[in-house]
Protein backbone atom coordinates (compact mmCIF):
# COMPACT_ATOMS: atom_id res chain seq x y z
CA UNK A 1 0.00 0.00 0.00
CA UNK A 2 1.40 3.37 -1.03
CA UNK A 3 0.95 6.39 1.24
CA UNK A 4 0.33 9.89 -0.04
CA UNK A 5 2.47 12.46 1.71
CA UNK A 6 2.04 16.21 1.73
CA UNK A 7 3.36 19.27 3.49
CA UNK A 8 1.41 22.36 4.52
CA UNK A 9 2.16 25.64 6.20
CA UNK A 10 -0.45 26.83 8.63
CA UNK A 11 -1.52 28.37 11.89
CA UNK A 12 -2.12 26.01 14.81
CA UNK A 13 -5.72 26.76 15.82
CA UNK A 14 -6.21 24.28 18.64
CA UNK A 15 -5.15 20.91 19.96
CA UNK A 16 -7.06 18.18 21.75
CA UNK A 17 -5.43 15.45 23.83
CA UNK A 18 -6.21 11.89 22.72
CA UNK A 19 -5.03 8.85 24.62
CA UNK A 20 -1.91 9.09 26.74
CA UNK A 21 0.58 10.63 24.31
CA UNK A 22 -1.29 11.77 21.19
CA UNK A 23 -3.01 14.98 20.12
CA UNK A 24 -5.37 16.00 17.35
CA UNK A 25 -4.16 19.35 16.03
CA UNK A 26 -6.29 21.70 13.94
CA UNK A 27 -4.35 23.77 11.40
CA UNK A 28 -5.51 26.61 9.17
CA UNK A 29 -3.79 26.16 5.79
CA UNK A 30 -4.22 27.71 2.38
CA UNK A 31 -4.28 24.36 0.57
CA UNK A 32 -6.89 22.59 2.72
CA UNK A 33 -8.52 25.32 4.81
CA UNK A 34 -9.01 24.00 8.32
CA UNK A 35 -7.49 20.55 8.63
CA UNK A 36 -7.25 18.16 11.58
CA UNK A 37 -4.14 15.97 11.87
CA UNK A 38 -3.06 13.36 14.41
CA UNK A 39 0.26 14.00 16.13
CA UNK A 40 1.37 10.66 17.59
CA UNK A 41 3.53 10.75 20.72
CA UNK A 42 3.62 14.55 20.81
CA UNK A 43 2.81 14.71 24.54
CA UNK A 44 5.89 12.72 25.51
CA UNK A 45 8.59 14.75 27.25
CA UNK A 46 11.10 13.63 24.60
CA UNK A 47 8.96 14.79 21.65
CA UNK A 48 10.67 17.31 19.39
CA UNK A 49 7.30 18.52 18.03
CA UNK A 50 5.81 19.27 21.44
CA UNK A 51 6.52 23.02 21.63
CA UNK A 52 5.88 23.65 17.94
CA UNK A 53 2.24 22.57 18.04
CA UNK A 54 1.02 25.21 20.51
CA UNK A 55 -1.98 27.34 19.46
CA UNK A 56 -1.01 30.47 17.56
CA UNK A 57 2.27 29.15 16.17
CA UNK A 58 2.86 29.03 12.42
CA UNK A 59 4.34 25.68 11.43
CA UNK A 60 5.28 23.70 8.36
CA UNK A 61 3.77 20.25 8.84
CA UNK A 62 4.68 17.09 6.94
CA UNK A 63 1.81 14.60 6.89
CA UNK A 64 0.86 11.16 5.62
CA UNK A 65 -2.70 10.45 4.54
CA UNK A 66 -4.36 7.54 6.33
CA UNK A 67 -7.84 6.05 6.19
CA UNK A 68 -9.05 8.50 8.82
CA UNK A 69 -7.17 11.66 9.80
CA UNK A 70 -3.78 12.54 8.29
CA UNK A 71 -0.80 11.62 10.47
CA UNK A 72 1.63 14.44 11.28
CA UNK A 73 5.14 13.03 10.96
CA UNK A 74 7.28 16.17 11.23
CA UNK A 75 6.76 19.79 12.18
CA UNK A 76 9.01 22.78 11.69
CA UNK A 77 8.42 26.02 13.56
CA UNK A 78 8.18 29.09 11.33
CA UNK A 79 6.89 31.68 13.82
CA UNK A 80 6.10 31.23 17.47
CA UNK A 81 3.94 33.26 19.81
CA UNK A 82 5.78 32.60 23.09
CA UNK A 83 6.32 36.35 23.51
CA UNK A 84 2.63 36.59 24.48
CA UNK A 85 3.24 34.75 27.75
CA UNK A 86 4.18 38.10 29.29
CA UNK A 87 1.10 39.97 28.01
CA UNK A 88 -2.24 38.62 29.18
CA UNK A 89 -4.42 40.97 27.13
CA UNK A 90 -2.56 40.15 23.89
CA UNK A 91 -2.77 36.43 24.70
CA UNK A 92 -6.51 36.81 25.28
CA UNK A 93 -6.83 38.58 21.91
CA UNK A 94 -4.94 35.79 20.16
CA UNK A 95 -7.10 33.16 21.87
CA UNK A 96 -10.27 34.84 20.67
CA UNK A 97 -8.87 35.26 17.16
CA UNK A 98 -7.95 31.56 16.96
CA UNK A 99 -11.42 30.58 18.16
CA UNK A 100 -12.98 32.82 15.52
CA UNK A 101 -10.81 31.18 12.85
CA UNK A 102 -11.76 27.74 14.20
CA UNK A 103 -15.48 28.47 13.85
CA UNK A 104 -15.34 30.50 10.63
CA UNK A 105 -13.25 28.28 8.35
CA UNK A 106 -14.12 24.85 6.96
CA UNK A 107 -12.20 22.08 5.18
CA UNK A 108 -11.86 23.67 1.75
CA UNK A 109 -9.04 25.41 -0.06
CA UNK A 110 -8.78 29.07 0.89
CA UNK A 111 -8.37 31.94 -1.50
CA UNK A 112 -4.82 33.32 -1.17
CA UNK A 113 -6.14 36.71 -0.06
CA UNK A 114 -8.12 35.16 2.81
CA UNK A 115 -5.12 33.16 4.04
CA UNK A 116 -2.97 36.30 3.72
CA UNK A 117 -5.45 38.25 5.88
CA UNK A 118 -5.47 35.47 8.49
CA UNK A 119 -1.66 35.40 8.67
CA UNK A 120 -1.49 39.23 8.77
CA UNK A 121 -4.03 39.39 11.57
CA UNK A 122 -2.27 36.72 13.61
CA UNK A 123 1.12 38.44 13.17
CA UNK A 124 -0.24 41.85 14.18
CA UNK A 125 -1.96 40.45 17.28
CA UNK A 126 1.20 38.56 18.33
CA UNK A 127 3.33 41.69 17.77
CA UNK A 128 0.92 43.73 19.89
CA UNK A 129 0.33 46.13 16.99
CA UNK A 130 -3.32 45.32 16.43
CA UNK A 131 -5.86 47.71 17.92
CA UNK A 132 -9.38 46.34 18.08
CA UNK A 133 -10.43 48.58 15.15
CA UNK A 134 -7.76 46.99 12.91
CA UNK A 135 -8.83 43.47 13.96
CA UNK A 136 -12.48 44.32 13.25
CA UNK A 137 -11.59 45.72 9.83
CA UNK A 138 -9.56 42.68 8.72
CA UNK A 139 -12.08 40.20 10.18
CA UNK A 140 -14.80 42.07 8.27
CA UNK A 141 -12.82 41.60 5.05
CA UNK A 142 -12.33 37.89 5.75
CA UNK A 143 -16.02 37.41 6.52
CA UNK A 144 -17.07 39.19 3.30
CA UNK A 145 -14.52 37.18 1.24
CA UNK A 146 -16.07 34.00 2.67
CA UNK A 147 -19.46 35.11 1.32
CA UNK A 148 -21.16 36.34 4.50
CA UNK A 149 -22.69 39.70 5.29
CA UNK A 150 -20.28 42.32 6.71
CA UNK A 151 -20.50 42.39 10.53
CA UNK A 152 -21.31 46.15 10.50
CA UNK A 153 -24.47 45.38 8.53
CA UNK A 154 -25.62 42.70 10.96
CA UNK A 155 -27.89 43.03 13.98
CA UNK A 156 -25.16 41.86 16.38
CA UNK A 157 -23.15 44.11 18.72
CA UNK A 158 -19.99 41.97 18.84
CA UNK A 159 -18.11 39.93 16.30
CA UNK A 160 -18.26 37.02 18.77
CA UNK A 161 -22.07 37.10 18.68
CA UNK A 162 -22.01 37.28 14.88
CA UNK A 163 -19.58 34.36 14.56
CA UNK A 164 -21.67 32.38 17.07
CA UNK A 165 -24.75 32.94 14.91
CA UNK A 166 -22.89 31.93 11.74
CA UNK A 167 -21.46 28.75 13.26
CA UNK A 168 -24.45 27.83 15.47
CA UNK A 169 -22.18 27.39 18.49
CA UNK A 170 -21.38 29.71 21.37
CA UNK A 171 -17.96 31.37 21.61
CA UNK A 172 -15.98 30.49 24.73
CA UNK A 173 -13.33 33.22 24.71
CA UNK A 174 -13.61 36.72 26.17
CA UNK A 175 -15.26 39.40 24.07
CA UNK A 176 -13.30 42.48 23.17
CA UNK A 177 -14.30 43.09 19.56
CA UNK A 178 -17.32 45.36 19.58
CA UNK A 179 -18.78 45.79 16.07
CA UNK A 180 -20.33 49.17 16.74
CA UNK A 181 -17.88 51.20 18.89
Amino acid sequence: MRHKTFSVTGIVLKRVNVGETDRIVNLLTQEFGKIAVVAKGVRKMSSTKRAYLEPGNIVKAFCVETKSLPLLTQATLIEDCSVLQQNLSAYRSLTQLLEIFEKLFVEVELEPVIFHYAILLRRQVVAGKAPASFVREILGKIIVQLGFQHPDESKYNTISDYISALSDSKMKSFEYLQIKP
